[in-house]
């Protein structure tokens, strides 16, 4: 009996022992791969599948639907808690059943939640370790492609570059060959190369895929053809999105390219007011309304687009991206097809306020808006100073006679824009005046407010109790205030309606009078005020070109007033840029008119070394040679010789264009210019200095010189 009893107990310490995780036996790993797979395993996949649907279901769908769904932290909070337990779960596998088969499923399944928590160096490195320590080379290639996806949803695009490279050379079965195709689609299409992402979709899509998100990847395809004008495709991957049984968002977006990819010549008013009707598109008719739009921007129906764009900003919509894409698309037509700066401007302000900051495309907006703004500033300048200087020109009569003509007009505009009422949703709105400043600093409208009291009260001496009759002080008088001048019986209706018509022409008058002489002050009648304008009229062209020319690209308009400031300011500050910009016009830039000219009227600028072909670098003897020439060059300075030393200075810069020196050889050339007394090339000499030179030591000193200039 006590023999028996050893033996149990001998076969249950054998048991227990071979249950050790680090065990080899068939009992240990039978044991092992249970736990693993119907345990920690079974529940960390159920985990991370339901954190997957909780962010599917909170997708939403749009024109912008990506291949791989966009990790948004904003909505993570409610699946985070499930993919925390993922991880805790499959990290038991690896903790306490190491010697399991299942223990490279864990790993993946470990790196993929922390990937959707946006541990993005976790994940990283559970795949790295998972790669190397792999015990079947098809874990070993899953995991790579993970680590590829890692890295994109982390923008590191170097190493994404590196992988492709390596997991090219590998030969991958069907089911990570087709994930790696449509990583790496996704990949090009981030990076907004949409050609080769759809090469790489469209070789995926050859597969059989039995994912549950080849709806996704079917109107991807055929967004991506839509955008690339190839409309037969786009349909026929949109027909394919709604055989695949999609969710009703996608279903959504995919009838809405199929209506936006119909031909022109086909009405599809009726089905887009079918699809407004019905109660399941409620939450969608921004999205509906924003297709209807892009139909009229193919038609070249830029009215309708806009009011199109608009009603879709008057419907209620979750998804905040169709905002964005109303206001921005708005402002592209102002600015790009209408030509309306001012409303692309407005629109712009509209688009940042709904966009999320920090957003890639807010910095870009920012951008547009910002240099837009410097446009419309610079057009108010030249259109005033153009204005202005015509008025200078003219006779004293005539003068008085325009000047009177466009008071009357001023006038009668803002009359008629304060007596509209601007009216929204049912409510009436306060216009809003340019300036919020005090009413008696402004003398227009002391007289508006003058005439406005003359019309309801008459004209009445600044009294106590002005509005009754009886004013006796001290006493309570009952009569009824806001009493009418015509009910007084000594007054005659005839000779008040006189008084007051009397009156208010005097007011007229005078309210003509104060916007004449406050106009007449802009009019440059001394020389000063014709050279200040003069400058002011030079900046505004010469910032317009150069906005035309870097922003706008319209090489044309940038011509149109780079040309005027050649003639209307030939001794400009900016005449050599001008003329290096409109030499790069031409087809042979250094032989053309503007390139001789530029060589012959500024044959040290640096415009002319970049126009002849950018600086040259050069060797140690010829930088010697530099330096024995500054020295020379200085020495005859300190002797007062500045027209040799000048002379010395141009033939330097032209001989040795490109020398480390070269923001000296310049600096004592402007010194030499100062001593000279030549203002006018002196002053193109400083500006051409700041612009050739900005990282030179020397760059605050010719700053000074500038500042003392203006």
């Amino acid at each position: 009996m006590i023999k028996t009893k050893y033996i149990s107990l001998l076969v249950l310490i054998t048991w227990l022992c071979s249950c050790s995780q680090f065990s080899k036996s068939p009992t240990s790993r039978a044991w092992h791969n249970m736990n693993a797979k119907y345990n920690a395993l079974l529940i960390a996949r159920e985990d991370y599948n339901y954190g997957k649907k909780i962010l599917a279901n909170m997708e939403i769908y749009n024109a912008n639907t990506s291949i791989l769904p966009k990790i948004d932290s904003s909505k993570l909070d409610s699946a985070k808690i499930y993919f925390e337990d993922a991880v805790k779960k499959s990290s038991m596998i690896a903790e306490r059943h190491s010697n399991s088969k299942f223990v490279d499923e864990a790993y993946l399944l470990l790196g993929k939640a922390r990937l959707e928590k946006q541990e993005y160096f976790n994940a990283i490195e559970t795949y790295k370790y998972l790669n190397a320590n792999a015990h079947s080379l098809e874990k070993k290639h899953e995991a790579l492609i993970e680590l590829f996806k890692a890295y994109i949803y982390n923008e590191d695009y170097q190493t994404s570059n590196q992988l492709i490279d390596l997991l090219k050379k590998e030969k991958l079965n069907q089911k990570n060959k087709i994930q790696f195709l449509l990583i790496l689609s996704h990949f090009y299409a981030v990076q907004n190369q949409e050609k080769t992402a759809l090469v790489f979709l469209e070789e995926a899509l050859k597969f059989k895929i039995k994912s549950s998100q080849r709806s996704r990847y079917y109107f991807v395809a055929g967004k991506m053809n839509e955008n690339l004008g190839n409309q037969v495709n786009a349909r026929k991957y949109y027909k394919q999105t709604l055989k695949s049984k999609p969710p009703y968002g996608l279903a959504f977006e995919a009838n809405m390219g199929l209506l936006g990819t119909q031909s022109l010549a086909k009405n599809t008013s009726l089905a887009f007011e079918d699809m407004l009707e019905d109660r399941k598109n409620q939450d969608l008719k921004a999205a509906i309304y924003q297709k209807m739009a892009a139909i009229e921007l193919r038609k070249k129906n830029f009215d309708q687009a806009i009011a199109f764009y608009t009603k879709s900003n008057t419907e209620p919509s979750s998804n905040n991206s169709l905002k964005v894409n109303a206001y921005q698309n708005i402002a592209n037509l102002y600015q790009y097809q209408l030509l309306d700066y001012q409303k692309a401007s407005l629109y712009l302000d509209s688009t940042l306020s709904v966009t999320d900051v920090g957003s890639q495309n807010r910095d870009e907006v920012m951008q547009r808006k910002l240099y837009l703004k410097d446009f419309i500033k610079y057009q108010e300048v030249l259109t005033l100073e153009d204005s202005v200087q015509k008025l200078a020109l003219m006779n004293p009569v005539e003068l008085e006679e325009k000047l009177l003509k466009l008071a009357k007009s001023e006038i009668e505009k803002t009359k008629k824009s304060l007596d509209i009422p601007a009216i929204e949703n049912n409510q009436k709105t306060v216009v809003n005046t340019s300036k919020s400043t005090w009413l008696f600093y402004d003398p227009i409208q002391v007289v508006k407010a003058k005439n406005e009291y003359i019309r309801i009260w008459g004209n009445r001496p600044l009294e106590d109790n002005w509005r009754r009759q009886e004013k006796t002080a001290g006493s309570f008088s009952i009569k009824i205030e806001k009493t009418k001048l015509s009910d007084n019986p000594e007054i005659n209706s005839d000779s008040l309606a006189a008084l007051t018509a009397k009156k208010k022409a005097e007011a007229e008058e005078e309210e003509l009078n104060i916007w004449i002489l406050d106009h007449k002050r802009n009019i440059p009648f001394t020389e000063a005020k014709l050279i200040a304008s003069k400058r002011k009229q030079e900046e505004a062209l010469y910032q317009i070109g150069k906005i035309y020319n870097i922003r706008f690209k319209k090489p044309d308009k940038t011509k149109k007033y780079f040309q005027e400031i050649l003639e209307k300011h030939p001794k400009s500050e900016y005449t050599a840029e001008v003329l290096y910009t409109l030499a790069l016009m031409e087809n042979n830039p250094a032989n053309s008119a503007y390139g001789i000219k530029l060589i012959e009227s500024f044959p040290f600028s640096s415009f002319v070394r970049l126009l002849k072909g950018g600086s040259k670098k050069l060797d140690k003897s010829q930088e010697n040679e530099v330096e024995e020439v500054y020295s020379k060059m200085f020495r005859l300075y300190e002797n007062s010789d500045y027209e040799n030393t000048s002379k010395g200075l141009e033939d330097a810069m032209t001989k040795f264009a490109g020398s480390q020196m070269e923001d000296k050889l310049a600096m004592l050339r402007i010194f030499c210019l100062k001593k000279l007394g030549n203002k006018d090339v002196y002053t193109i000499a400083l500006n051409d200095f700041v612009r050739s030179y900005p990282s030179s030591p020397l760059i605050n000193t010719a700053k000074e010189y500038l500042s003392v200039l203006y």
